[in-house]
């Protein structure tokens, strides 16, 4: 088993980053940390090229919906899009006592209340369709449209029992995944007419689930909690039930053994926190309450690499970089891209802004171009450091 190899570390936040994500070039990044302040770094010059206070509380995702929108989630209950092109922004690294109003914030393009109480991360399909916990209750979830005007398509959506809180989110245009605090884990099928099913509901932990990660091209997804288990399910079951989202009353004990898992790993150490599937959907990685980052093949669930996330006093969370990137600017991994998303794309840019050109994709150095080609690992720590890793 081969130790990848530490590149740098970047140094500046003094809260624990929450969350990272990468830019679809792998020339920088976005951090996010506890107390609500953002920094979007060079990885030429590894700098801060801009910071600025997002929210008010600590900040719980961080995603990029194209090449100029960056999604920020906080504690706030705020939802906010910044629009970051080449407008200047401060770099300047805060005090404790400075005032954040005095930091340049990124042009807003959209906000969003939503309910933040369950800790758990905004998902989103291509550059328009957004998915959080429900804001009447946390046992839901909703789902927005942005375009062409902000709409929520799929309200409530619940497994029908008994399952506490929302703990974590995935989507695809025709699938919702969800984790539950129970250890409960269910699929959702969305349909065009606004209708939404059910289709599979699976106890796969003995612990609150803390991250899942699908895998469209193997058609199955993956589930972690704060138990030791990683555990694999289908994306397209073959037993499910046709009957709409129920309420608990309506659903039986018996519905909990209607669906098992694919498989299941047990990596004998408790607290699995994030799993980050990469680009290439060959492998992911997870940061693990032990401060080990623990890389898989996720064909087979065989653990490819494990090793200490730098000298942090604890991970928090861990975002794989692109790779296999052309000349121009990719799309974002996280998108799932379609032809309808890149419609939305196109659509919510000109919406907000039909004036500020798109960033330029030309490689200026040959800098630019050796740190495209790494393939990235960012971690993030307790004592805010994010340590930068290059794996296979």
């Amino acid at each position: 088993m081969s130790i990848p190899a530490a590149v740098a570390t970047l140094r500046a936040q003094s809260n624990p980053v929450t969350a990272i994500a990468f830019h679809s070039s792998n020339l920088r990044l976005v951090s996010g940390d506890d107390d609500g302040w953002c920094i979007q770094w060079s990885l030429v010059t590894r700098r801060p090229m801009a910071v600025w206070k997002s929210h008010s509380a600590a900040i719980l995702t961080v995603k990029w919906m194209s090449d100029e929108l960056l999604l920020t989630h906080g504690r706030d209950n705020k939802l906010y899009i910044h629009r970051l092109d080449n407008s200047t922004l401060d770099t300047a690294i805060p005090g404790v006592d400075d005032d954040p109003d005095k930091w340049r914030r990124p042009w807003l393009v959209a906000s969003l209340d939503v309910n933040a109480l369950n800790f758990c991360s905004a998902a989103t399909c291509g550059s328009n369709r957004i998915a959080v916990p429900g804001t009447l209750d946390s046992n839901t979830i909703d789902v927005y449209d942005l375009l062409p005007e902000l709409k929520r398509p799929y309200k409530a959506l619940s497994a029908g029992i008994k399952t506490g809180i929302v703990m974590s989110i995935d989507l695809m245009e025709d699938r919702l995944i969800a984790g539950y605090e129970s250890g409960h884990v269910a699929l959702f099928q969305l349909s065009e007419d606004g209708s939404s099913n059910r289709i599979y509901l699976c106890k796969a932990h003995s612990q609150p689930l803390l991250s899942v990660s699908l895998h469209p091209t193997d058609s199955t997804f993956i589930s972690s909690s704060a138990d030791s288990n990683l555990v694999k399910h289908p994306l397209y079951p073959q037993r499910h039930s046709d009957r709409k989202c129920t309420t608990e009353s309506e659903v039986d004990d018996e519905a909990l053994s209607e669906s098992t898992s694919l498989g299941t790993v047990d990596i004998k150490h408790a607290g699995i926190a994030s799993i980050d599937m990469r680009d290439d959907e060959k492998i992911f990685a997870v940061a693990c309450w032990d401060g080990i980052v623990r890389v898989f093949v996720y064909k087979s669930l065989k653990l490819l690499a494990s090793f200490k996330g730098g000298r942090q006093q604890g991970i928090t969370c861990t975002k794989f970089g692109r790779t296999n990137l052309s000349d121009g600017y990719g799309t974002n991994s996280e998108e799932r891209v379609t032809s309808a998303a890149t419609f939305h794309e196109t659509a919510l840019t000109r919406a907000f802004d039909q004036i500020h050109p798109k960033v330029s994709s030309t490689l200026k150095t040959k800098q630019e171009q050796k740190v495209r080609n790494k393939h990235w690992l960012a971690v993030g720590g307790k004592d805010g450091r994010i340590g930068l890793w290059e794996i296979y």
